[in-house]
């Protein structure tokens, strides 16, 4: 089934939205619009009636965040006080019993059947431990693993999954979720002829989906993100 990010220039880069079920790694530097892109795709979809949560790991917490969305024009108070958006915070009292532990705090989330989740930073998983137990960083091997079951399990669930990563440049190619992922979006900056720098999106890939190729222009503001698809740098 074909499901918009509810973000227009979004959708029509990728020729129509996305798969569902399927997971989007939308990596990107510090202020490339990662966050923002994400609030603003969640907000729309819990206006229109969808089941979204945002998870942030051990990030800032979930009332600074809701701050920062108060900001622009797409916040809907509504879609929180209805309950089609909630906000959560896996902590570290979960991380340190390890990834059984982390597995099992989604798999209870995906039990209330949610549209849409959005994993932020998914990167920050990578550290985690096999047990508190056994304090040791996960083998290559383990790693991969754990991420096919996370990823498995919101398959599962025909949820809509949207990882943000700290990566940046050519960590993004190398990445081991680019390669899980069904659809990367690689969000950065360059320069310009004129020395200026500019923000772009670009679609890495979709699996078993076209889309328009290159770097696109992205803009932020109060009203949140826009791309112009034809506008390429």
């Amino acid at each position: 089934m074909l499901s918009p990010t509810y973000m227009p220039d979004l959708d029509l880069i990728l020729k129509g939205g996305l798969i569902r079920p399927s997971s989007i790694f939308i990596a990107g530097p510090t202020g490339s619009g990662r966050t923002l892109i994400c609030l603003q795709s969640l907000f729309a979809a819990a206006k229109a009636g969808e089941k979204c949560i945002y998870i942030t790991v051990l990030s800032e917490p979930t009332a600074k965040l809701l701050h920062l969305a108060q900001n622009y024009s797409f916040f809907d108070e509504e879609a929180l006080k209805c309950g089609n958006l909630r906000f959560l915070e896996l902590d570290k009292d979960i991380l340190t019993k390890g990834d059984y532990a982390t597995l099992k705090y989604f798999h209870t989330l995906l039990q209330d059947n949610p549209d849409r989740i959005v994993i932020d930073p998914v990167t920050v998983l990578f550290d985690i431990s096999p047990s508190f137990e056994n304090d040791r960083e996960l083998l290559p091997l383990e790693k991969r693993a754990f991420l096919v079951n996370l990823l498995r399990g919101f398959a599962t669930a025909n949820t809509l999954l949207m990882m943000i990563g700290d990566l940046a440049g050519d960590q993004i190619n190398t990445d081991i979720l680019s390669h899980l992922s069904d659809v990367v979006i690689e969000l950065g900056e360059q320069n310009q002829k004129n020395d200026e720098m500019h923000r772009y999106i670009k679609i890495v890939k979709s699996r078993g989906r076209d889309f328009i190729a290159g770097k696109h222009c992205l803009k932020l503001s109060n009203n949140g993100s826009s791309i112009m698809s034809h506008n390429l740098l």
